[in-house]
């Protein structure tokens, strides 16, 4: 019993934590990446005046223009496979391979989102660290393939 509720809470904060990782990323962008650029210095000013609603509102309103993110680039992903298949057949406990896979999983549904609503933004997030045109067809096979893996960790999870 005592096991089954650690294991409980052990999903639980794995797929919390690891779903708002790739959120630092943007603060990672904010204040070390590139914080010369216009919405990492607005965002900050928006922070130091302690407007909050309005900094996770600008957070969110300018995503688009959150466009050389670390955890959004094709090399990440990859790294990101391998840390993850790692993770999935090898961690013990559930709350590391519930990180892992909350990470990729976010990560993910944020790429198709943009997929749908704008792939040209998805492009330059995606390959940002590729210097290569990559038309639609290309992004479409890489996301179908990181869907189908995703799906495969996680089978290979349960």
């Amino acid at each position: 019993m005592i096991i089954t509720v650690i294991n409980v809470i052990s999903v639980i904060l794995g797929t919390i934590i690891g779903w708002f990782i790739p959120w630092l990323d943007r603060i990672a962008y904010i204040y070390i990446l590139h914080p010369e650029t216009q919405v990492a210095q607005y965002i900050k000013y928006q922070i130091a005046a302690k407007q909050w609603r309005r900094a996770w509102d600008s957070l969110q309103s300018r995503s688009r223009e959150f466009d050389q993110l670390t955890t959004r680039g094709v090399l990440f992903q990859l790294a990101w496979v391998v840390l993850a298949f790692f993770a999935v057949t090898s961690a013990a406990g559930w709350f590391g391979k519930t990180l892992v896979m909350a990470v990729g999983l976010r990560i993910l549904v944020e790429e198709w989102r943009e997929y749908f609503k704008d792939k040209a933004v998805l492009k330059q997030k995606l390959f940002w660290q590729i210097k290569r045109e990559w038309n639609d067809a290309e992004v479409k096979i890489y996301l179908i393939g990181m869907t189908l893996v995703v799906a495969w960790l996680l089978r290979l999870m349960i």
